[in-house]
């Protein structure tokens, strides 16, 4: 009875709670009959494989043409399209300067401290991004706005990086200043494919880790005085993620990971048999 107590939202049984503290819900099952202290019903849930856990989301994509759009995008995933490239593109952001926190090594009851403001000095800065994923290779600027034209100059850039000879097959979420006229307009003369990613189905664009690395290394646990110490730890880090042996490293361990993952698979259809 009291792992099934446990297991219901306070709410649904008329306390006015969106969770159970071990205090409250001590309280509570005193008055429905059931002594126990907090401490005793901390064991008792342990050992029913019951502990206190962050609530997790699920995501689901109501676009209609999903799944010709994830086919075109995982297709290009699987192999690289011959005389072209595959880039993955987003934003991330809006990023300002001030002191976040991050995580860090430290003798315990010793943390690393950071000022605490409640200012927002010089600004917003999005980080725009375009990954050459076949090659593994990161491409960040840092912008004041987020528009049509700031995307376009960008794109300009990137299209500098390869031949025209080359196609670039440009893999990029619905949103509109993503898709002006403009922007189309320019793929068009350009040799650009423009590849839509289905609505609501960021995991499926591939740069989405790498903003996740940038976030944790490079935007937390720091307080950078100006944008230009920001772009200098940007460009740092990408420098060194670029690098032939991280690129290397990288590679490798994804192999690693998925020789695992197909013999543990084996290993369960052996067992299922």
């Amino acid at each position: 009875r009291i792992v099934a107590v446990a297991g219901a939202r306070p709410d649904t049984l008329g306390v006015p709670y969106t969770r159970w503290s071990l205090a409250k819900l001590s309280r509570y099952l005193r008055g429905q009959g059931i002594e126990v202290s907090p401490a005793q019903l901390g064991r008792i849930l342990a050992r029913n494989g019951i502990s206190l856990q962050r609530t997790r989301s699920w995501k689901q994509s109501p676009d209609p043409d999903y799944e010709a759009k994830a086919g075109r995008v995982l297709a290009l995933y699987r192999e690289q399209p011959a005389n072209g490239v595959v880039i993955s593109f987003d934003e991330k952001g809006p990023e300002s300067l001030c002191p976040r926190h991050g995580r860090g090594w430290a003798r315990r009851g010793r943390p690393e401290r950071h000022r605490a403001t409640y200012n927002r000095r010089q600004g917003i800065r999005y980080l725009v991004g375009a990954l050459d994923v076949h090659a593994d290779y990161l491409r960040i600027r840092p912008r004041p706005r987020r528009n049509g034209n700031s995307t376009l100059t960008f794109m300009k850039q990137i299209r500098l990086a390869y031949p025209r000879r080359i196609r670039i097959y440009w893999i990029q979420d619905g949103l509109s200043s993503h898709w002006t006229p403009a922007i189309r307009a320019w793929a068009d003369g350009n040799n650009v494919e423009l590849v839509p990613t289905p609505t609501y189905a960021s995991y499926l664009n591939r740069i989405e880790a790498t903003f996740g690395a940038l976030d944790e290394f490079v935007c937390k646990n720091a307080d950078y005085l100006d944008w230009d110490a920001f772009g200098h730890a940007l460009a740092d880090h990408v420098r060194y993620r670029n690098s032939p042996a991280e690129r290397q490293r990288r590679k490798l361990e994804a192999a690693e990971r998925r020789q695992r993952r197909a013999a543990k698979t084996a290993t369960q259809l052996k067992l299922a048999a």
